[in-house]
């Protein structure tokens, strides 16, 4: 097809200009916009394939097409195009801002069904092609092929990623990069190059499918962290130590996670990902946390600080840090000067919260072009010779008070414009989102033959995830495009103040569809409470169809936390607040504390909220935004698949021989209805 983009286009150093390529991935010009059309075929696969040849002895068979190597670990995946992470340029999609973007979906996973929701973009008055199951969508059954098209109508560092079930933690998810003119860039003059290699995916790695941990395991295995993490996919696998600390010494002892071959024995023999730069200029790198379980990943890169100019596609005044904390499904953009010695540095990634102490990381290399190093000449990093050095963006306490070498999201500072409106000291919506877990007993869970979904977090613990009480009930129909397909009674009653709820006689959560209703152009603060208890988890949540400011995050005495208290600490400015609070999509809510984002809600249709842990999403820690009445919203497109339920009358029909007969005949004839 004429406007096909290739699956690896070698663009390793530079952009090519507008007018000396077809390709999609090029320098922006005012005017240049194309269709880029891009066909991913969906199968299951295999690290170290046999397309991998002699990939663990021969290095330069690794860069075979089709070939997988992760962190040398042989396992099943599921992938898009055969690559891990997904097409295009290098594994990435890259386009320009005012371009059209058409993905055919083609699905060959055999026994899967498959939505791709498009991280980061608000998909403006197309809220069907936002890639949510059962909210935009169906999903794509195998066999079958799904057409997106939609315009790139965000600027900035995205990602794709299958947003059914646990796929993308069994590899179906990519990069998603949608440039702008230089002149409309306002952080242009800080870099010299922005290259479509730069792009660092940091994805979190089982040596099982996902599956195997949900809702998760009692004797071996049990929880839902991260064992392992590829970079750009690429990466080796250590095996996993324990570390202890004893009066400031070390010890280590082995551990078994996800046993049962020679391999998690030995460090694998495959290759880091390398990231190339020329000695004296400086680079632009994007950073996509494709994470989906609970630790954050702490990001370093030895020997040079890092400045950042982005979160979440949208430009912040520039600021400088040692390491960035990345959580599930946010991105970073950061400068980096390639002036120190010619020669190669690691670039670490390694695991916070519950996987700090197992030692879980992963290893990259920044290579200075004309280094003859094979590799870093330093020790790889390991917990033993790790320490938090100089200022963190993003740390796991995000209170960020004086003295601290912190610097809270809640601290930066956009460079888009903003719109005066989020200044208001009383927004239209003043809305509490509280989150948490039911603890359920083993006879509600097990006695009663409700099935209800659940968590089984660590070995001693069953959890039920919520939101304001409500454990996110799946239609079997799609909301934007098959609503009144929907019966009204899994629907969640409103309470007083027009919030979804449970019915009066709930003692600790109910199960159904929650949505909240938002009039078009209204003026949204949400507060987000982690009030149950401290869990020692940020919960990232992210918000589909449109952007937010964060205006606030922190700790508040007990007595304090609902959503009314806090507003009004706000509008006496006694809580932190940025003069220009910056843009996000996604956010990580302190343990046991809050933050406070604004949105002026200008995109009509249904949009999901929801935690970005994968587990706590698919047991039910989401909800639905329904942006403007069904009146305002786009139409489906003609032709638009459709999905439900069958559950038709049935009439049974009893019937008795008629003993004269030669032949078999009826009679005596019973109907009797059986209710559906």
């Amino acid at each position: 097809m004429r406007f096909l983009q290739p699956d690896d286009v070698d663009l390793y150093y530079y952009l090519p200009q507008s007018n000396e390529t077809h390709l999609c991935t090029r320098e922006c010009q005012p005017g240049d916009h194309r269709i880029c059309y891009y066909k991913f075929v969906l199968t299951n696969y295999a690290v170290l394939s046999a397309a991998c040849g002699k990939c663990t002895e021969v290095a330069e068979d690794c860069d075979h097409p089709q070939c997988i190597i992760a962190d040398g670990y042989e396992k099943s995946v599921l992938t898009a195009n055969r690559r891990v992470p997904g097409p295009v340029c290098l594994f990435f999609v890259q386009v320009c801002y005012g371009d059209r973007i058409i993905v055919d979906l083609v699905n060959k996973m055999f026994g899967k069904s498959i939505a791709i929701h498009w991280h980061g973009l608000e998909q403006i008055n197309k809220p069907f092609m936002d890639g949510v199951p059962y909210v935009a969508q169906c999903p794509v059954p195998d066999g079958a092929t799904f057409r997106y098209d939609f315009m790139a109508d965000t600027v900035g560092t995205m990602y794709w990623h299958s947003h059914a079930g646990l796929h993308k933690l069994n590899g179906l998810q990519g990069s998603l990069i949608i440039r702008q003119p230089k002149d409309n860039d306002p952080v242009d003059k800080l870099y010299d190059y922005d290259l479509p290699a730069h792009v660092i995916v940091i994805m979190d790695w089982y040596h099982t499918q996902a599956e195997a941990r949900f809702p998760g395991l009692i004797h071996h295995d049990s929880t839902q962290d991260t064992t392992f993490y590829i970079i750009s996919g690429r990466g080796k696998f250590t095996p996993v130590r324990f570390f202890i600390v004893f009066n400031m010494s070390y010890e280590s002892f082995a551990i078994q996670g996800e046993s049962g071959g020679k391999q998690n024995n030995r460090t694998t023999s495959t290759p880091y990902r390398e990231f190339v730069v020329k000695p004296g200029f400086r680079y632009r790198f994007r950073v996509i946390g494709a994470l989906g379980t609970q630790c954050p990943a702490l990001l370093q890169v030895e020997g040079h600080r890092l400045q950042l100019i982005a979160t979440d596609g949208n430009p912040v005044v520039p600021l400088f840090v040692d390491s960035l904390e990345i959580y599930s499904g946010e991105r970073y953009d950061f400068v980096l000067y390639a002036s120190e010695k010619t020669k190669c540095y690691w670039i670490q990634v390694r695991g916070l919260q519950n996987c700090f102490r197992r030692d879980v990381c992963q290893m990259a290399v920044l290579r200075y072009e004309g280094s003859k190093e094979k590799g870093p000449s330093s020790p790889r990093p390991t917990l033993r010779n790790f320490s938090f050095r100089g200022v963190v963006l993003n740390p796991e306490d995000a209170s960020c008070g004086p003295g601290q070498t912190g610097v809270c999201i809640s601290q930066l500072e956009s460079l888009n414009k903003i719109d005066k409106r989020i200044y208001s000291n009383n927004p239209d919506y003043n809305i509490e989102i509280k989150f948490g877990f039911h603890g359920p007993s083993v006879e509600e869970l097990f006695l009663t033959e409700s099935y209800p979904r659940y968590v089984q977090a660590t070995s001693e613990s069953l959890v039920i995830p919520w939101i304001n009480r409500i454990q996110m009930k799946t239609p079997a129909s799609p909301l934007q495009t098959q609503f009144s397909d929907i019966p009204e009674g899994m629907f969640c009653p409103n309470d007083t103040d027009g919030m979804p709820t449970c019915p009066a006689d709930t003692k600790d959560y109910c199960t159904c569809v929650p949505t909240i209703k938002i009039p078009l152009n209204s003026l949204v603060q949400f507060v987000l409470i982690d009030k149950p208890f401290r869990s020692l988890l940020n919960h990232p949540f992210h918000l589909h169809g449109s952007r937010f400011h964060v205006m606030s995050m922190g700790y508040l005495p007990d007595n304090l936390m609902n959503a009314k208290d806090i507003n009004e600490l706000l509008k006496k400015n006694k809580l932190p607040m940025s003069s220009a609070p910056t843009f996000k999509d996604t956010i990580a809510v302190p343990s046991g504390g809050y933050a406070v984002i604004r949105f002026i809600a200008t995109n009509p249709g249904f949009w999901f909220f929801h935690c970005h842990f994968a587990y706590h999403l698919e047991g039910g820690m989401s909800t639905v935004i329904q942006v403007g009445k069904r009146s305002e919203f786009s139409p489906t497109p003609e032709g638009f698949p459709k999905c439900g339920d069958y559950i038709p009358n049935i009439k049974a029909t009893i019937h008795s021989e008629h003993k004269s007969s030669p032949r078999r005949s009826y009679y005596d004839v019973h109907d009797t209805e059986v209710p559906t």
